[in-house]
């Protein structure tokens, strides 16, 4: 009998109990919690007080009645974003352990506390001065973030900026494309300048509540500019809103988002699904660097690649990259870079009014709903990890990590549809009604 074996059965192991420092020690978090929550509402007071008062001396010298409202409320504006400032520049001196991003939102959500205590004084005179006060105390706190945020982030991150050779090399590989420029191109050049402009009007409202909310989930930039190729050959920022963690891509470089990626917020994956990231995408369309309807912009080191494996890729660069078009309706997110050209070079073809209208209502119902045209399935099937992959090989031009032996297989149920399209004029199975009284060129 070895040692081993003589010793004793120690029986089912039992956890000790613990000690009554460590109870107390357990209880410490908790105190600690509600005296910082007892000390945050006095100081709302206090400050509420302070404010109250300052208000009253300022307007001694307007005779107690400022009736000038944009005024009254240009200084209630300001005084907010002093206070929010004054604020982050307390919490960065405090020995808190927090981050830079938990100090500034800690500071923004002080602000907002202490602009609905007042905003729920001044609804002693109307429900109006409720949301008036509200509305405005916020958005002073938000810009007082907004800039110290510009300061640290800066507001709009460049995703992996290609380097300049690079991009020299693709706007010289495009030499041999004419931009096409039609009557119908100039024509929708003047509506869509007309129409972009009213939207960013219109949407101002749900653009400054999206950005709140983005900067609240992770404070930094908000804005993500991706380089990518427009019409002939040259690149541009292209514009959304931020939808991943801040430098989602310093140790990947670029690559495609796999399903389910880590890197995607909880609200970045909400606006991804309804395509609601686009929005800014506004202002690219007014400067001229997109349309509405067109080939989908592809990043400029991709299509660095795609113009050495892919046959005539530059072709699609004749027109303006669009918020919609054809290859986003009859394909998806992991359609190959050959898959996309097909539906590319059919668009280019065939444009017009008609079908420009009905590829942009389309892209509408995908974007909201889900539903695709000749297909019922939308991202999430179970193979989208072997799609991912393939595409993830087509773009960088190697196997994606951690999944050996991916290559550049293209899927299946895409090649067919795709293979549909043929480059002389064919349509995909189920978008012959699109074109049908098109008016295409």
């Amino acid at each position: 009998m070895t040692s081993d074996d003589a010793q004793p059965n120690p029986g089912p192991s039992r956890r000790p109990a613990p000690s009554r420092g460590r109870d107390r020690g357990a209880t410490r978090p908790s105190r600690r919690f509600a005296l910082g929550l007892l000390l945050y509402l006095v100081l709302s007071v206090v400050v509420f007080h302070l404010v109250q008062r300052y208000t009253v001396l300022l307007t001694r010298l307007y005779g107690y009645d400022i009736e000038n409202v944009g005024l009254q409320f240009g200084l209630y504006f300001a005084l907010f974003a002093a206070a929010t400032a004054a604020a982050a520049a307390a919490t960065a001196r405090m020995p808190l352990r927090l981050s830079r991003e938990s100090r500034l939102r800690l500071a923004f959500l002080a602000a907002v506390t202490l602009s609905l205590v007042v905003a729920l004084y001044q609804s002693r005179f109307g429900p109006e001065k409720l949301v008036n006060f509200f509305v405005v105390g916020t958005l002073g706190a938000f810009l007082a973030v907004i800039l110290i945020t510009a300061r640290e982030y800066r507001l709009v991150e460049v995703i992996a900026r290609p380097p300049a050779w690079l991009v020299d090399e693709v706007v010289r590989a495009h030499a041999g494309v004419v931009p096409d420029a039609t009557r119908w191109d100039l024509l929708r050049r003047v509506l869509e300048l007309a129409l972009s402009l009213a939207v960013i009007v219109i949407s101002l409202p749900i653009s400054v509540a999206l950005a709140v909310l983005v900067w609240l989930q992770d404070p930094g930039p908000l804005l993500v500019a991706k380089v990518a190729v427009m019409r002939g050959g040259r690149s541009f920022l292209q514009l959304k809103l931020r939808t991943m963690v801040k430098n989602a891509e310093s140790l990947t470089g670029p690559v495609p988002a796999a399903p389910g990626d880590r890197r995607v917020t909880l609200l970045g994956g909400l606006l991804r699904r309804t395509h609601i990231d686009e929005l800014p995408q506004m202002i690219n369309i007014a400067r001229g660097e997109m349309s509405f309807v067109g080939p989908r912009p592809e990043r400029t080191v991709f299509v660095h690649r795609h113009l050495r494996t892919v046959p005539g890729y530059a072709r699609r660069h004749a027109v303006r990259p669009g918020l919609a078009g054809l290859a986003q309706v009859f394909g998806d997110y992991y359609s190959t870079p050959s898959q996309k050209l097909r539906f590319d070079l059919l668009y280019i073809r065939r444009r017009g009014p008609a079908l420009d209208l009905r590829l942009f209502a389309a892209a509408v119902l995908v974007a909201l709903f889900g539903v695709r045209f000749g297909r019922g399935r939308e991202r999430g099937g179970p193979d989208d990890q072997a799609r991912w992959r393939s595409a993830y090989a087509a773009l960088r031009g190697e196997t994606a990590p951690g999944h050996a032996g991916a290559g550049e297989k293209e899927a299946g149920g895409r090649e067919a549809d795709a293979g549909a399209a043929d480059e002389e004029g064919g349509m995909p199975a189920g978008a012959a009604g699109q074109d049908t009284g098109a008016g295409g060129v």
